[in-house]
């Protein structure tokens, strides 16, 4: 955690990082419930899928002050981590859920190079069906798919300003590790 001497009065937090342990000890279950299934997302779906991406991760960093261009490189180098985190085996994956047959989320994995610690980079409801619990599926398809590739450990990142995530992350077992700070620079004439 960042001491309260490094935060000037123009500094804000914008992200937390969360994280929980997993494993046999540490499970609640791993079952997802009647009528839930999950396949690999199809390649259509993950070009979607990083469009997306792209257009999400560069207007949260146009809405933090930076420039449009700065903006939609630094989103395109986030993606591309991605993919290279830990490599081959590290690499992103992508897993569609259903619910009795219709398509109700996404959910974007990783990890990280040593084994440890999954990562969750994105968890995503389509908005007709928020509100009924695939949230909370979609984060046991994570729990469980970190369990058994052999993590101890799960993360993610979250805005301050999505309250509703950070709720649905803190019932399911996650729990503040850092704060991201930004502070405002002055542009020099």
């Amino acid at each position: 955690m960042i001491s309260r001497c490094c935060r000037g009065p123009d500094t804000r937090s914008f992200a937390y990082d969360l994280g929980k342990r997993v494993g046999p000890g540490n499970r609640v279950g791993t079952e997802l419930g009647e009528g839930y299934a999950t396949v690999c997302t199809s390649q259509a779906g993950r070009e979607s899928w990083e469009r997306g991406f792209l257009r999400g991760y560069a207007a949260v960093l146009r809405d933090l002050g930076m420039p449009g261009g700065y903006a939609e490189s630094s989103a395109r180098k986030a993606l591309t981590s991605l993919a290279r985190l830990g490599g081959a085996a590290g690499s992103y994956q992508l897993q569609d859920l259903f619910h009795q047959g219709e398509h109700v989320g996404r959910l974007c994995l990783g990890r990280s190079a040593d084994g440890r610690t999954g990562f969750v980079h994105d968890v995503g409801v389509e908005k007709k069906h928020q509100g009924r619990g695939h949230g909370r599926v979609l984060l046991q398809v994570a729990e469980n798919h970190a369990a058994s590739t052999g993590n101890t450990d799960m993360a993610l990142t979250v805005s301050t300003e999505n309250t509703r995530a950070t709720n649905l992350y803190r019932a399911t077992g996650f729990s503040r590790t850092s704060v991201h700070l930004m502070r405002q620079l002055v542009q020099m004439p």
